[in-house]
């Protein structure tokens, strides 16, 4: 018994002489556990940026597709809109033998040039807005210049009827001496399509069967002749 009782003294003695386990050195540098934090932060940022970056790459890339299309089709509309040029009031097989009977009246054209555009009646003279169209003396039909909307039809046998279109690009119409008139009011034309028959009127019996047209930008007169080879 005191064999064992001697030996447990001694191990008691041991145990009480052994050291107590030490941190380790690094561990108690006072960097240590910044560095750890601050390289956290960092995986952690990257790992939000590289998710934002994979579910928005491709929204992205369609919002641009959708863009490009956008301008495309506004890049046709707008081409599609300027494209129609101005055509003659009458079939295009009439005109070696279409006449400008009396011009647009310019203040800087000749004097010659004046007097051919005056239009005279009851011993009045008016200056012309257009020109007038004859055709072998002969009725022919009137077609329009342009695409647009009519906008009036004025029957009145003294200038032998009226027609006025208004056009998209800012541009009006006008059609005089015109009878068997084929549309009205509100009506949508198309460019060439017939809108009624040249005839004669009281107002300028001089010039027989024919057509008096008149064009306007922005609602000033301009000479037809400068959008038409005659």
């Amino acid at each position: 018994m005191t064999t064992i009782a001697n030996e447990v003294m001694k191990m008691r003695e041991e145990n009480k002489q052994k050291p107590t386990p030490q941190k380790s050195n690094v561990t108690k540098q006072r960097w240590f556990w910044p560095v750890i934090y601050a390289s956290f932060s960092i995986l952690l940022v990257a790992g939000v940026w590289g998710y934002s970056a994979l579910t928005n790459s491709p929204k992205e890339t369609g919002t641009s597709n959708l863009t490009a299309s956008n301008n495309t089709d506004s890049a046709t509309v707008e081409t599609n809109a300027t494209a129609e040029s101005m055509k003659y009031p009458f079939k295009e097989a009439l005109l070696k033998d279409a006449k400008v009977l009396q011009d647009y009246y310019d203040v800087e054209a000749s004097e010659e040039a004046r007097e051919g555009a005056l239009l005279v009646f009851n011993q009045t003279f008016t200056t012309s807005d257009g020109i007038s169209i004859a055709v072998k003396g002969e009725s022919f039909d009137v077609l329009a210049a342009l695409s647009g909307t009519v906008e009036e039809v004025k029957n009145d046998p003294f200038i032998g009827n009226e027609i006025t279109i208004s056009h998209p690009n800012g541009m009006t119409t006008k059609y005089s001496s015109v009878g068997e008139i084929d549309v009205k009011k509100g009506d949508k034309v198309d460019q060439g399509q017939k809108l009624g028959k040249a005839i004669s009127n009281e107002f300028n019996p001089t010039a027989g069967t024919h057509l008096y047209f008149e064009v306007m930008q922005e609602g000033k007169h301009i000479n037809p002749k400068s959008l038409l080879a005659f």
